[in-house]
């Protein structure tokens, strides 16, 4: 378990770190769709809207406040890419790019990640972050209804990956 942050909010417990597991080619990789020396982007497996991608760091760091300065800047050109190829593969009315810091932020997994979202005007999610923690009920439904198939996850990957700006 990894919890080598120096933000002092509580963190949420994985462990193995999910993220950590993908980068070290333990994990999913193939819902991977981009991939540089200090980011990767891949596929949400909670697909709210058709495309949500996340973006991470290689290396483990919990929260903002654990990147350096050079991690920073690559995961905004990283999420400046992503947000460019869900433009160019989903034609959509905008894109919500969110990130969240600590269990009281409703941060899910203790790795930073960012939030990459194409949303239509008539989306069912409303305009803010579509977020699992703040909108699921009780009984677990709404996460059942957006986690996809890793075939569909699969599709949906492979129809973005060539959209996708390498520099």
């Amino acid at each position: 378990m990894m919890s080598d942050t120096v933000a002092p909010f509580e963190m949420p417990t994985w462990d193995p770190c999910p993220f950590c597991e993908i980068v070290a080619g333990r994990g999913e990789m193939r819902h991977v769709i981009h991939s540089t020396d200090k980011t990767l982007a891949l596929l949400n497996p909670r697909q709210f809207e058709i495309g949500q991608l996340l973006v991470i760091p290689r290396r483990h760091a919990p929260t903002i406040l654990d990147l350096t300065d050079d991690e920073a800047g690559e995961i905004m050109k990283t999420v400046r890419r992503a947000a460019e190829a869900l433009v160019k593969t989903f034609n959509p009315d905008g894109i919500t790019v969110y990130q969240n810091n600590g269990v009281a932020s409703l941060q899910e997994v203790p790795h930073f990640h960012v939030h990459v979202v194409p949303r239509r005007k008539s989306s069912n999610w409303g305009s803010g972050p579509p977020h699992i923690a703040a909108l699921q009920p009780k009984d677990g439904s709404l996460k059942q209804k957006v986690t996809v198939s890793w075939e569909r996850a699969e599709e949906i990957a492979s129809i973005i990956r060539p959209n996708f700006k390498t520099i």
